[in-house]
C-alpha cells in the first residue's frame, strides 16, 4: 500500500497540473509536425496538380523560378476573363522593352489577387508595373464576391500565422469566417482530403508532379486558345432578345441569354467596398516603390450591353489618383468587342486574346515610358 502522503500534497493538484503539462506538449508536438509538414511549403509541392489549389500554386512556382531577362518585367493577374497571353505580348519585346508574364487564373477573385501577388513577388520591387484586368471602371453590383468559399482554398498555401484575423475578417458570413480560420491556423485541415488521397495514390501523384513541374511552365506558355467565334450574333435590345450564331446549340444560346440578358440587379454599393478593400491593399502594398499598379478595362463582350445602372462608386478612378497607379484608357480595347474576337460571351478566343495582348503591352509601353 501507498504510504501517507507528503505534507501539504495535493494528489488532485498534482493529477491537474500532468494533465495540463501532457496536453501542453501534445499540443506542441502537433504544432510543430503540421508546421514542418504544411506550413513550410514542404507539401504544396506536392497538391493535385488538377485541383484548383494545386493549379494555382503550379502557376506561382513557374513565376517564382522564371528567369529575368533585364528588361522591365511586367506580371498581369485576374481570372478567367483576363485574356493576356504573355507570349503575343514578349513578340513584342523589341518594341515595347518589356518581358510579361501572367498568373491570372480562372475563378480567382481580387482577394485572392493580393495573395498571389504577396506570394509572387514578396518583395515588392520584382516587376515594373502589375497589370489588373477589370470588367468596368464602375462598380456594378452584380455579384457578391466578398463570401467566395472557393477563395479559402485557393490562397490557403499562401496564408501565414498574421492572416489570422484579417482573412477570416473579410468573410461576412461566420460559417465561413470560422472555415477561414481554421484553414489560417492549421493547414492540415484544409488540406485533408488532397493528402488522404497522396497518401492512397502516392505513386501516380509523383508521377503527376513531376511531369507537371517539368512541362507546365512551357505548355502554358505556348498553348493556343480556341478558334471558334460567335460570328452572326445579333441582340435586339429593343426587344431585349438573343439572336444566337447559326448552329449554335442549346447550351449555347442558354449561355448566351444568361450572360447577355442578364437583369440589373439593385445597386448597394457593396462590390465597391469590397474592391476598396483588396484593390486598396494591392496598391497599398507598392506604395513608395518603383512598380506601378495598371488596371485596364478588359474588352466587354461580342457585343455590348446597354449600360443598366448608375454606379454608386467606382474604386479604379479613385486609386488613379494615386502616384501609383495607372489606368489604361477606357476605350483601349473597343475595338475588339466584336463576336469574331470571343469564344463565349464572356471570353475571347485565340485571334481574340493575341490581339488584345498586343493592345495591352503597346498601352503599358506607353504608360511605362523609355
Amino acid at each position: 500500500m501507498p504510504g501517507p502522503a507528503a505534507p501539504g500534497y495535493n494528489r488532485r493538484l498534482h493529477n491537474r497540473r500532468h494533465f495540463w503539462t501532457r496536453l501542453f506538449w501534445a499540443a506542441a508536438i502537433f504544432v510543430a509536425i503540421e508546421g514542418a509538414i504544411f506550413r513550410t511549403g514542404l507539401y504544396t509541392r506536392f497538391l493535385e496538380p488538377g485541383s484548383s489549389t494545386g493549379l494555382l500554386q503550379s502557376y506561382l512556382r513557374n513565376e517564382k523560378i522564371r528567369p529575368g531577362d533585364g528588361s522591365r518585367q511586367v506580371l498581369a493577374v485576374g481570372d478567367s476573363r483576363m485574356g493576356f497571353r504573355a507570349r503575343a505580348a514578349n513578340e513584342l519585346e523589341p518594341e515595347t522593352g518589356c518581358t510579361f508574364a501572367t498568373i491570372a487564373i480562372p475563378g480567382s477573385t481580387p482577394r485572392c489577387w493580393y495573395y498571389m501577388l504577396r506570394e509572387a513577388d514578396p518583395t515588392a520591387s520584382r516587376y515594373a508595373a502589375i497589370l489588373i484586368g477589370v470588367d468596368n471602371y464602375d462598380d456594378e453590383d452584380y455579384e457578391d464576391l466578398s463570401g467566395r468559399e472557393m477563395d479559402i482554398r485557393y490562397v490557403v498555401p499562401m496564408l501565414r500565422w498574421s492572416d489570422a484575423w484579417e482573412f477570416p475578417a473579410s468573410f461576412p458570413a461566420w460559417r465561413n469566417r470560422w472555415e477561414a480560420l481554421r484553414a489560417t491556423l492549421f493547414k492540415g485541415y484544409a488540406y485533408r482530403a488532397d493528402f488522404q488521397d497522396f497518401l492512397v495514390r502516392h505513386k501516380l501523384r509523383l508521377r503527376k508532379v513531376e511531369d507537371n513541374e517539368r512541362e507546365s511552365a512551357n505548355r502554358r506558355y505556348l498553348e493556343r486558345w480556341g478558334d471558334a467565334d460567335l460570328r452572326g450574333l445579333r441582340v435586339d435590345w429593343t426587344a431585349w432578345k438573343v439572336f444566337p450564331p447559326p448552329g449554335s446549340t442549346q447550351d449555347q444560346k442558354n449561355m448566351l441569354e444568361a450572360v447577355l440578358l442578364r437583369e440589373t440587379t439593385e445597386q448597394t454599393g457593396e462590390h465597391g467596398r469590397y474592391l476598396r478593400q483588396w484593390y486598396g491593399r494591392i496598391v497599398e502594398r507598392y506604395r513608395g516603390s518603383r512598380t506601378l499598379v495598371v488596371f485596364l478595362r478588359l474588352p466587354r463582350g461580342p457585343v455590348v450591353r446597354p449600360v443598366g445602372f448608375v454606379p454608386k462608386s467606382a474604386v479604379v478612378r479613385e486609386l488613379a489618383r494615386r502616384p501609383e497607379v495607372r489606368l489604361v484608357p477606357e476605350h483601349a480595347f473597343d475595338s475588339l468587342e466584336k463576336p469574331e474576337y470571343f469564344g463565349d460571351p464572356m471570353h475571347l478566343n485565340e485571334p481574340g486574346s493575341v490581339a488584345f495582348s498586343r493592345l495591352a503591352a503597346r498601352e503599358v509601353r506607353a504608360l511605362l515610358g523609355p
